[in-house]
């Protein structure tokens, strides 16, 4: 009941848009963009459409667009619009830490292995017969002390 007396309808299913949603969510970001594009391509044909002309809209820009981004980047001070200057330096700094993250990465030494060595390595041996290891070492100590019957 609300406030006025009337009873207040529950709906037990979820709204059909919130499923959407999530399911357009799930899809954007468990496929890579070569996969997403094609499966939009195939059952999406509208918003194909849009991607397709956003591509074309970026190619036909493309040298305008590089021009802009080097004087942004030469003088600091420029001044194109308030909304592409704050887009810019958002961009730019997005860009310096995922650089930075590569930087960071490489310096890692579990990055700088040649792991697939490594693993075949590790395997390589494995069906090797190999004499039974010394069994009488001790937890407790570098001495073990065995008792006579």
């Amino acid at each position: 009941m609300d406030a006025s007396g009337e009873e207040i309808e529950r709906s037990i299913d979820p709204p059909s848009d919130t499923n959407s949603f999530v399911d357009q969510i799930t899809l954007e970001l468990l496929m890579n963009k070569s996969q997403y594009h094609k499966f939009v391509s195939k059952n999406k044909p509208d918003e194909f459409t849009k991607i397709q002309s956003q591509y074309d809209e970026i190619d036909q820009y493309k040298d305008a667009i590089l021009e802009l981004t080097e004087e942004l980047l030469t003088n600091r001070y420029k001044n194109v619009s308030t909304e592409v200057n704050e887009l810019f330096d958002g961009y730019v700094k997005v860009v310096i830490n995922h650089f930075k993250m590569k930087e960071i990465e490489s310096k890692n030494d579990y990055n700088r292995h040649d792991h697939d060595n490594e693993v075949d390595t590790i395997f390589e041996n494995m069906n090797e017969e190999r004499e039974p290891t010394n069994v009488d070492k001790s937890l407790w100590g570098k001495s073990v002390m065995k008792r006579n019957k």
